[in-house]
């Protein structure tokens, strides 16, 4: 067995060290989406700076970059071959490009995915070998953690989902373990093609945010785990509000929490010039409007604020995003429809949650955002079963708010079926850790949660009525 040092991109900055075995070097192959359905990104790693890509279009051969690569003029549903080759090791994939569905494309969404207890992979490779999903949105937290024994971890991480991500787009948000390694630099070093061509075109030339449509989805990617400014858009406290402030300014993508948010509103503004053709607005992220403290440690356990997501509450309500799909927590929440907090502190309850709109398993013409938690794919970290148990013992702020929860491991996928109806589909995949046996049964919920976004009061400019 020989080692070598890792490298997105010749003569970038090392990631990892990868153990190179039966003469395998090209590892960790995956797609990622660009600006234009015609084409695609190809990232991969290899212990060596000569490496070639060839992509086959109609018996077209075409020659791309190293480590990174743009394959352009993708025929829509149309089946691409691409070969890599490192010095000796040729490796050969194909994907069909822009899959076309009467009912739109499935992506599936989860968060906090670790190697160890992935209790939802071999359900996800399944789904991917049957092409019956699409893309993989990962909103962060990955392998637990990328940086662990030397890489070793995320690189096995990666390897295990190449059977997906090398023939499907694998689209990422930052997570708090992420930060882990004191610079993001995992993250951003592995997904550099996701910075360099969908971050460019969105204008935040970042993988920690960025925007792009598929189908009739626009999809937001936000970083939560910057935090926002206290009083930001009333220009009151500046006073930064979480931890990990310091390893994003030390990340290859340095940025203020304030620039994200001018940036969220710009990228809102012309997502909604749109909406007559791109309906469906989406933001996902790491954490949702109630993450917003944890206990301090070193004060009794007392509750310490940490994201700040009034910013994002007061973008989201003002240009009528539909869903916000986050994880963090390790469990599955579904939420009706409601205004978070205008106030960042402590156990603040949302300004108003919406009831009368939902009617069973129909969310119709709801006025504020749904949020939704998939934190529960599987990883060595204990869940929060306890939040699933019921309402006398969850978080004071969350009463009152939540339409469904469960403990049990699972994803879920989304699916716009027209300019009127979205639907999301939850699949458990394993029931709870029995490390929580002791807590009371709960109630039993379906294998499947099954939910349909109904807008079909929109106005002409596609507004809600």
């Amino acid at each position: 067995m020989g080692l070598a040092m890792t490298m997105m991109m010749a003569g970038w900055l090392a990631v990892g060290v990868v153990a190179v075995q039966d003469g395998k070097v090209i590892e960790q192959v995956h797609l990622s989406y660009t600006n234009t359905s015609s084409a695609k990104v190809v990232e991969w790693v290899a212990p060596t700076n000569s490496c070639q890509l060839c992509y086959n279009i109609s018996n077209k051969p075409k020659i791309g970059s190293t480590y990174s690569a743009v394959m352009d003029q993708l025929p829509l549903n149309g089946t691409v071959s691409y070969t890599i080759t490192c010095g000796n090791d040729t490796r050969v994939f194909d994907f069909i490009n822009e899959p076309q569905h009467d009912n739109g494309s499935r992506i599936v969404f989860l968060a906090d995915f670790g190697l160890d207890n992935d209790v939802s992979m071999e359900t996800l490779l399944q789904l991917a070998a049957a092409d019956a999903v699409d893309a993989l949105i990962l909103g962060g937290d990955f392998a637990y953690d990328f940086k662990d024994n030397h890489s070793a971890v995320g690189n096995a991480f990666m390897n295990t989902l190449e059977p997906f991500v090398s023939r499907k787009p694998f689209m990422p948000a930052p997570g708090n373990h992420e930060a882990h390694d004191g610079s993001f630099q995992q993250y951003t070093r592995r997904f550099e093609g996701v910075a360099r061509n969908i971050g460019k075109h969105s204008h935040s030339n970042s993988n920690f945010y960025y925007s792009y449509d598929v189908g009739l989805i626009h999809f937001i990617a936000i970083d939560t785990e910057v935090g926002q400014l206290v009083g930001f858009f009333e220009k009151l406290d500046m006073k930064q509000v979480y931890e990990w402030y310091n390893e994003t300014q030390a990340s290859i993508y340095p940025f203020q929490p304030e620039e994200q948010l001018q940036w969220l509103e710009a990228d809102l503004q012309r997502a909604t010039a749109n909406r007559d053709v791109v309906p469906w607005i989406i933001m996902y992220g790491h954490k949702g409007w109630h993450m917003d403290y944890q206990p301090d440690k070193h004060n009794d356990l007392k509750p310490q604020l940490v994201t700040n997501f009034t910013g994002f509450t007061r973008l989201a309500e003002q240009y009528q995003v539909d869903l916000m799909l986050c994880g963090h927590l390790h469990i599955y929440q579904r939420f009706f429809p409601l205004l978070g907090p205008a106030v960042h502190a402590p156990y603040q309850p949302p300004q108003e949650v919406e009831r009368d709109c939902v009617d069973g398993n129909i969310y119709r013409n709801c006025r504020h955002m749904t949020t939704i938690v998939a934190g529960s794919p599987g990883d060595q970290e204990l869940s929060v079963e306890g939040m699933c148990v019921g309402e006398d013992v969850v978080a004071p702020n969350i009463v009152g708010t939540m339409a469904r929860c469960s403990a049990n491991y699972g994803f879920g996928v989304l699916n716009a079926v027209n300019h009127t109806h979205l639907q999301w589909r939850w699949q458990e995949t394993g029931p709870r850790s029995p490390l929580m046996e002791h807590l009371p049964t709960l109630p039993h919920s379906p294998e499947v949660d099954e939910i349909w976004l109904v807008q079909d009061a929109r106005t002409a400019s596609g507004r809600r009525a």
